[in-house]
């Protein structure tokens, strides 16, 4: 029990309730009278144990129902045991008299998790163990289990299986090798990992296949180790033990702790071994090293899993460099990726942004998308890093989606930019140029970090035009075909559903619908929990295609004629306008100045030739003279408000209202005699 209660306390079977209702003091001395749990999560609510519960679900009353669920108990608890030894895991079993089975699982040292971090291994495995019940783990305040050898509620004890009291503290003093959380999603879902987006991309890979600790005499690659001197600080920490100034990634000093795994890790990017490394145990200059160890009881267990986990790191840090020198080699793999920052990543980015961050449900989610693969099409194009083709351009480029609904999704994302939008306004639509409004994709963030993509989703991310044949079949179809052919294993190859909707971050239900449409169409083949794609494309759906073509047609026809139009009135009201006159003016000051100019250079000019015939009423343009007034009429007569009343007329159709006639004067009466 010590080596499985998080807290020193336990929680007592009442049978009234029939729940672990009571709360206790944890014995390590006496067996408790009645069935008794330990806690699970520790009191900052994380645990180092993954406790499986497997439980025994009867259909019928038969020998043979009972028979057939308890193979289903074993059958499952086989099934994870495997896994967990596939990815370096061990673990206790131990089974109650109700045939009922428990897996408890030590995590390595030092690794702790919430509730909230397993949930999605909780939630996997629920749906591939139908015996498999999460409870305990779910509830980090409550949750327990009845270690081995404890009372059970049906009569008798606990009783180990497969090994014996030995064996299991073995267990717990081994614990698993690190990273088993990690390697068990990579195993059971690749896919699942990929909805988490918060952190580093490098933290959230799924892990390679597990591999077996190094040897003694194991070191990296020759070929691939460095051969340049270790840190400055590292001689001066070897001798004293003293940690040197340095911070971690989240800020915070580096410990002892920090120093020794990276001492040992740029040791093993540089070929030792750990044979090397326990040589150096009667080296003075190590002495400050390995006072570090002298005084702990487990030091052989404690070095040996501080090189693993330096071991491991090494090694991966050496790949990550090989890789980037291929890259640096092999240019056009990085152009077809887009590079690092390329036009690929940002839409990856934007559009898991989009899925993540709630601002688009709906149709509206689906408009999202298609604007901004519309509107990374457009930059990819352009080679400027931003496009200002107009919203008709990016409607057709995004499918033939609605202008209004494409409209409407960019203003959204206006007001957004503030908040980690992925999508930037740069520039207003430009009349000379004949530019709509100029927008560029930016690396979004959402709660303050930045959204970045994963590998899959940059190479899924392609910067094309939507075809307009998704706009008959619909775009949750046109999203969801889209991941099912970034994620599938091989041409042919089956995906689950469940694997395809977290892919695709949408609901599983979505994804369903989407399915069926897809099959009416033979894009997919659907069985009974699996679904491949057919080999045809959607260019090979004859009537859809013929449509979608023709509706695409009549748009671009339709967008040829209302842009022509519209440039053209713009090029008209360019050529007879100043850019002050378009824009008015902008304070009293400005207009009183203006003003005075004018009038002093009306002064100075000729007097306008006469017209040839007198309008109903003064008509101007900012090229018409001044009427001359009328005979008889003095020059003052037409004012500077009657000019502003004919403007207002002609150019916005104001319509004079003369005032009322004045009230005949009241006569004066007398009341009272006052007048």
């Amino acid at each position: 029990m010590p080596r499985i209660a998080a807290r020193r306390s336990m929680r007592k079977y009442v049978a009234a309730s029939g729940k672990y209702d009571t709360a206790g003091t944890l014995s390590y001395k006496t067996l408790p009278e009645v069935p008794a749990a330990v806690p699970i999560y520790a009191t900052d609510r994380r645990t180092g144990l993954l406790a499986f519960d497997f439980d025994v679900r009867v259909a019928g009353k038969s020998p043979d129902d009972r028979a057939a669920a308890v193979a289903v108990v074993e059958r499952d608890v086989d099934r994870l045991l495997g896994w967990l030894h596939d990815c370096g895991g061990v673990a206790v079993v131990d089974r109650a008299t109700s045939s009922g089975m428990h897996v408890l699982v030590p995590l390595a040292e030092h690794e702790r998790f919430s509730r909230s971090a397993l949930m999605p291994l909780l939630e996997l495995l629920k749906t591939l163990l139908v015996s498999f019940d999460p409870m305990p783990m779910l509830n980090p305040k409550k949750g327990c289990i009845t270690p081995p050898g404890s009372r059970c509620k049906t009569g008798g004890f606990r009783q180990l299986v497969g090994m014996s009291v030995e064996d299991a503290t073995a267990v717990f003093a081994a614990r698993s090798a690190p990273g088993l959380v990690a390697r068990l999603m990579a195993k059971l879902d690749p896919q699942r990992w990929l909805s988490t987006v918060y952190n580093d991309p490098d933290e959230l890979a799924p892990r390679a296949a597990y591999e077996p600790a190094p040897t003694d005499e194991q070191g990296l690659t020759p070929s691939s180790t460095r051969s340049a001197s270790v840190r400055a600080w590292v001689p001066r920490f070897l001798a004293t033990g003293v940690a040197p100034d340095l911070t971690d990634r989240a800020g915070k000093p580096w410990t002892p702790s920090h120093a020794r795994l990276s001492v040992l890790e740029q040791h093993a990017v540089r070929g030792w071994t750990l044979s090397q490394i326990k040589a150096t145990t009667t080296d003075p200059k190590w002495a400050g090293f390995w006072n570090a160890y002298a005084h702990r009881a487990d030091r052989k267990h404690r070095l040996s899993t501080d090189w693993q986990r330096a071991y491991a790191h090494a090694k991966r840090r050496l790949e990550r460099t090989r890789q980037q020198s291929s890259q640096l080699v092999h240019k056009p793999l990085r152009e077809h990726t887009g590079g690092v920052r390329g036009i690929r990543w940002k839409l990856a980015a934007a559009r898991k942004w989009i899925l993540l961050s709630g601002h688009f449900t709906g149709q509206e989610l689906w408009t999202a998308l298609a604007t901004v693969t519309a509107v990374a099409y457009g930059i990819s194009l352009t080679g400027r890093g931003s496009v200002a083709n107009g919203g008709r351009w990016l409607s057709v480029a995004g499918g033939l989606i609605g202008r209004g609904s494409l409209l409407k999704v960019l203003r959204k994302f206006r007001q957004l930019q503030h908040e980690g939008g992925p999508i930037q306004f740069v520039a207003s639509w430009n009349a000379r140029e004949h530019s709509g409004d100029r927008y560029r994709l930016v690396t979004p963030r959402l709660d303050g970090r930045q959204v970045r993509a994963a590998e899959w989703e940059a190479f899924a991310a392609r910067p094309e035009a939507i075809d307009p044949v998704w706009s008959e079949l619909g775009y949750a179809a046109w999203w969801t075909y889209e991941i099912l052919s970034a994620i599938e294993p091989g041409p042919g190859q089956t995906v689950r559903p469940e694997e395809l909707a977290a892919a695709a971050r949408i609901s599983l239900s979505t994804v369903h619908r989407a399915l069926r449409r897809l099959q009416d169409a033979l894009l997919v083949d659907r069985a009974y929990g699996s679904v491949a794609r057919t080999g045809r494309t959607p260019r090979r759906i004859p009537q859809l295609s013929n449509d979608a073509d023709d509706r695409r047609a009549a748009r671009l026809a339709r967008d040829t004629s209302e842009r022509t139009q519209f440039w053209q009135f713009v090029d008209l009201i360019n050529a007879n306008f100043t850019t002050r006159e378009l824009r008015g003016y902008a304070t009293i000051t400005e207009l009183d100045t203006d003003t005075t100019d004018y009038n002093r250079a009306v002064d100075q000019s000729p007097p306008p030739p006469r017209p040839d015939h007198e309008p109903s009423h003064p008509t101007y343009d900012h090229d018409i003279d001044d009427p001359e007034p009328a005979e008889g009429e003095p020059e003052s007569a037409i004012t500077d408000d009657d000019q502003a009343l004919a403007l207002l007329q002609d150019l916005l159709g104001a319509t004079v209202i003369e005032p009322p006639d004045p009230p005949p004067p009241r006569k004066a009466c007398v009341s009272g005699g006052v007048p």
